[in-house]
């Protein structure tokens, strides 16, 4: 392993990821830190898949993160990505949001917000609206339910498919 933590050496062989971005380092921190304390090695997939979800705004596939990766990482996996993504969904650092089709997208945005959900396209929409999810916890919590997370989902027609 490389002074560095990071097990899987980068693509300029230090053993560290390209600097890339302004906040790409404090990034790399926060999650090189949850990784270890949750017993998980640091890695450059892991590193690279986190920023890149961080960077793009909306609600990305695991194939898409694939195809954005693909020239960085040529030898990483679809698996590779489907696991990394779940393993930072269960951190904290990116929320996995099912949708009425049955796709699964990654939100890097993890504070409390609300999604519209487009039946014909697929759309996904971050909606800003308080709702008091109070009662309904209290009734998950009634029905044996440890609520950790909890949205609102409204499904209908966006814009462009209604035009």
């Amino acid at each position: 392993m490389e002074p560095s933590g990071i097990v899987t050496s980068a693509p300029d062989g230090r053993g560290t990821p390209p600097a890339g971005r302004p906040g790409d380092r404090e990034l790399d921190r926060r999650l090189s830190a949850a990784l270890r304390a949750h017993g998980h090695r640091v890695t450059l997939p892991r590193l690279l898949l986190h920023r890149h979800v961080c960077r793009r705004r909306g609600h990305l596939t695991p194939e898409q993160v694939h195809a954005a990766l693909a020239t960085e990482l040529p030898s990483v996996s679809p698996a590779t990505i489907y696991a990394t993504l779940d393993l930072l969904a269960g951190l904290g650092f990116v929320r996995l949001v099912s949708t009425p089709r049955g796709r699964t997208v990654y939100d890097a945005r993890t504070e409390p917000h609300h999604h519209a959900v487009c039946h014909r396209c697929g759309r996904i929409e971050d909606i800003e609206a308080p709702v008091d999810a109070a009662a309904a916890e209290r009734a998950a919590a009634a029905a044996g339910f440890r609520v950790e997370h909890g949205e609102l989902q409204l499904s209908g027609v966006c814009a462009a498919c209604a035009a």
